[in-house]
Order: structure tokens, then C-alpha cells, then sequence
């Protein structure tokens, strides 16, 4: 297994400590890499064509004098799947510090090729794509100099919002940042039985998924385009929509009330998915609806056959008249 390399080797950073044991190498972790890049259809842009990124000469904190164009990741092993990957490009843009085809262009791909990596999911999903390692790269050498990402325009208005109008010498030094914890754990390493095929038993109402999605949308950090991608991604069945969900679908869900209004939506199974796998992660109990809810449902879960939004045609008859004319007609309900 290889070991980092640096040009040329840095007292700061060790350049003998082998890869950490359980990661899998390159060469494992990725299929087979095609000749051309699967969504450009032209050949990926290999290493020495990438262009070096605006900041390749940042200096690291603490004046260590080490920089991005010291380290060397050639045959590194990756210790990121693609999922994690996303995750970290997808936090990246919702924060708005930079856009899409800004990120392309400094990872070295075209944004189309970007654009295909994002659009799909699962942990080795997408591991073909030349996005999925210079983006990993690209992450990986601001984390060993520890170069802060950049910072969206919102984060630098709240900070500076924050700050005091007017400081003093005798004013105490102010402590060192906690690091946050990030809004969404990682799930991507829980698995739920059933999910292969959409058919994880769901003990949660309507109502209720409703009520956790308004709760989860209220976080710092969360929007509904984020949110909409994490359910989609919990989604691997044959019932799978062909693309992610939208906001007007997400709207739709939350303006319906009933227990089992909306049960019939692929984006009410994922949210529950999705909310199960981070009470699992977060080692949270069952609620008292849940329990409740397995009580009155089985190991079957929910019925996600029928919704309260389905109309039921009846046969209706009466004296004197046809239809239209106090006489039998059709009515839905």
C-alpha cells in the first residue's frame, strides 16, 4: 500500500506513515476506469492536464511554509467512497462560495462530467467518473495543511454580524472555534433491510414525516435541495424515479394532512428512510408514534398502497329520473 509522497519531503509532514489499515487501495475501490469519460464521451482529463487550483500556494496556518504543491497523492489510497465525495461537493455549493462550474474548473473536469457524478448514488456509484478522484484530491490536500474550504457569502455575513462593533486591548483573547459537527450525519454506512428494493416496513404516519421534515428544514445549513437529494439517495428499487425530486413535489407532501395522506409517494418512503437511518446513527429510542405505530401495523409496516387522496366511484340510484335528474348517477369521494 502506498504511502503519501511529497515534493520534497516536509519536516512537518511525515512522509513514511503508511496508509491507515482497512482502506482499500485505488485500484480496489474503483472499477475499472473507462478510456473516455462517460457523460463527456471524450477522453478524462488525466492529472497532468489538470489545471492548478487558484490556491495551490496557499501557505497552511502556523507558518509552516508547507504548501498544496508539496504533496503529492499519486497512488494514495482513497479514503473516501463516492457517496462521502458528493457530500462534501454538495455541502460545498450549498453554501454558495462557489458555483458548480467554478468547482469543474478547479478540480480539472468539465462541469458536465461533475454534473454526471452528482447525479448519481451509492457508495462505488460514479467511481468511473474523473470527478469523483480530483475532487477527492482536491479535499484531501486542504485537509493535511489544514486550509480552511471557502466560506459562502451567507457564513460571512452571519460572521460578521457577529462580531463585536469595537474591541479593546485589555479585552480577554477570545477562544479558539469549536469545530461543528455537521448538520446531516453520515449515513451512508447504515443499511436498513429491505431498502434494495424499496420495501423497508415504514412505522411512521404522514403527519408525522411531515412534521420531521419541518423540523429538519428549520436547521442552519439545510435546504430543500439538499434535503431532496439525501431522500432520493435512499431510493435503489425498480419504483425509483428517473430523476430527483422536486420542490413543488416536496411542497405538495408538506401542504396534505391526513395520517395516510401521501402515503402512496416515493418521497414519503424516502423521508422515512432517510429519518430512520439517523435515529439509528444517533442511537436515538423509538418514539412513542413508532411504537404505537408497530403496534397497530405488524411487521409490515404501513399501508403504502392506498392513500387518502384516492377517489372511490359509487353507483348511486334514486326514483324518477335519469341521471343529471335527481335519478342514479356516479359520485366520487
Amino acid at each position: 500500500m502506498s504511502s503519501w509522497v511529497f515534493r520534497p519531503p516536509l519536516g512537518g509532514l511525515p512522509t513514511n506513515n503508511p496508509a491507515p489499515t482497512g482502506v482499500m487501495p485505488i485500484s480496489a475501490l474503483l472499477s475499472p476506469q473507462p478510456a473516455t469519460d462517460k457523460e463527456n464521451h471524450v477522453p478524462a482529463p488525466s492529472k497532468s492536464l489538470k489545471r492548478k487550483s487558484l490556491d495551490d500556494h496557499t501557505v497552511a496556518p502556523v507558518d509552516s511554509g508547507q504548501s498544496l504543491d508539496d504533496i503529492d497523492l499519486e497512488g494514495a489510497p482513497i479514503d473516501m467512497n463516492c457517496d462521502q465525495v458528493r457530500r462534501k461537493i454538495n455541502n460545498l455549493l450549498d453554501s454558495a462560495a462557489m458555483t458548480k462550474t467554478a468547482f469543474a474548473r478547479e478540480i480539472g473536469v468539465s462541469a458536465k462530467s461533475l454534473s454526471g457524478f452528482l447525479g448519481v448514488h451509492g457508495p462505488f456509484n460514479g467511481s468511473g467518473f474523473a470527478a469523483y478522484e480530483n475532487a477527492w484530491e482536491w479535499f484531501k490536500k486542504r485537509e493535511m495543511l489544514g486550509i480552511p474550504l471557502p466560506v459562502g457569502k451567507k457564513q460571512k455575513t452571519t460572521a460578521t454580524a457577529s462580531a463585536p462593533a469595537t474591541t479593546t486591548a485589555a479585552a480577554a483573547p477570545a477562544a479558539a472555534p469549536k469545530a461543528k459537527a455537521p448538520v446531516t450525519p453520515d449515513i451512508s454506512d447504515i443499511h436498513l433491510a429491505g431498502e434494495e428494493t424499496d420495501s423497508v416496513p415504514v412505522f411512521d404516519s404522514c403527519d408525522e414525516i411531515r412534521r420531521k421534515i419541518n423540523l429538519h428544514l428549520k436547521k442552519d445549513g439545510v435546504t430543500q435541495a439538499s434535503f431532496l437529494r439525501d431522500i432520493y439517495a435512499q431510493l435503489h428499487g425498480p419504483s425509483k424515479p428517473g430523476k430527483c425530486f422536486q420542490s413543488v413535489q416536496l411542497q405538495r407532501f408538506r401542504g396534505m394532512k391526513g395520517s395516510n395522506c401521501g402515503a402512496k409517494s416515493a418521497l414519503y418512503y424516502g423521508a422515512y428512510v432517510f429519518f430512520e437511518k439517523i435515529r439509528i446513527k444517533e442511537g436515538k429510542p423509538k418514539t412513542k408514534h413508532r411504537l404505537e405505530m408497530e403496534q397497530l401495523w405488524g411487521a409490515q409496516g404501513a399501508d403504502r398502497e392506498h392513500d387518502g387522496n384516492s377517489r372511490v366511484w359509487v353507483l348511486t340510484t334514486s326514483k324518477g329520473g335519469g341521471r343529471g335528474r335527481g335519478g342514479g348517477g356516479y359520485a366520487y369521494f
